[in-house]
C-alpha cells in the first residue's frame, strides 16, 4: 500500500498536503510528452506524488518511468507551484493540495514509450503548435506550458 493510500484510511476524502512531481519531457524534434488522464480524461505532464522517504528525484525517476517507461537522464528543476490553485479534487472525492516541482529533461530518441501502469488513456509527443486545447488540460499545465514554450528556465516558485 503506497503512502497516501495509509493515510486515507484516516482522513477519507479530507484536504490532505502533498507533493507531487512532473516532467516537461522534451525529445529531438521539441516535442513535449503529454499523457491523457484515465481517471478525468485531461492532459498533462507525466508525473505523481512522491512517496514517504523518497527524495525529490527518486519520485520523479521512479513516476515518469512507471507511467511512460523512459529512464530520465539529468532532469533539471524549471518551476515549484503550491497554494490554493494546487488544490485538486479527485473523481473519486479526494482532496489533495500539492506542492508540485516541475522539472525538465531531454530525452534520447531511443526511449521508447512503455506504460508500466494503467493511469493514462494516451501518451504522446505534441509538438508545440498542436497541443490540446487549454479546456483539456489539467489544472497549472497551460501555466508550465506557457512558461516552456516561452523558454523561460528561470525557476519560478509559485
Amino acid at each position: 500500500m503506497d503512502y497516501i493510500q495509509s493515510i486515507r484510511k484516516f482522513i477519507g476524502h479530507d484536504p490532505m498536503l502533498s507533493v507531487g512531481v512532473c516532467a516537461i519531457l522534451e525529445n529531438s524534434k521539441g516535442e513535449i510528452l503529454l499523457e491523457k488522464r484515465h481517471d478525468n480524461g485531461q492532459y498533462c505532464l507525466p508525473g505523481g506524488a512522491i512517496e514517504l522517504r523518497e527524495t525529490a528525484i527518486e519520485g520523479l525517476k521512479r513516476e515518469i518511468y512507471e507511467e511512460t517507461g523512459i529512464h530520465l537522464n539529468s532532469p533539471e528543476l524549471f518551476m515549484v507551484l503550491s497554494g490554493e490553485k494546487e488544490a485538486f479534487r479527485y473523481p473519486n472525492g479526494d482532496v489533495t493540495y500539492y506542492v508540485d516541482l516541475i522539472f525538465y529533461d531531454k530525452i534520447k530518441d531511443s526511449e521508447k514509450i512503455n506504460p508500466h501502469d494503467q493511469e493514462s488513456d494516451h501518451i504522446a509527443f505534441y509538438s508545440l503548435d498542436s497541443l490540446p486545447d487549454e479546456r483539456e488540460l489539467l489544472r497549472g499545465t497551460k501555466q508550465i506550458l506557457d512558461k516552456f514554450i516561452k523558454k523561460d528556465f528561470k525557476i519560478v516558485v509559485d
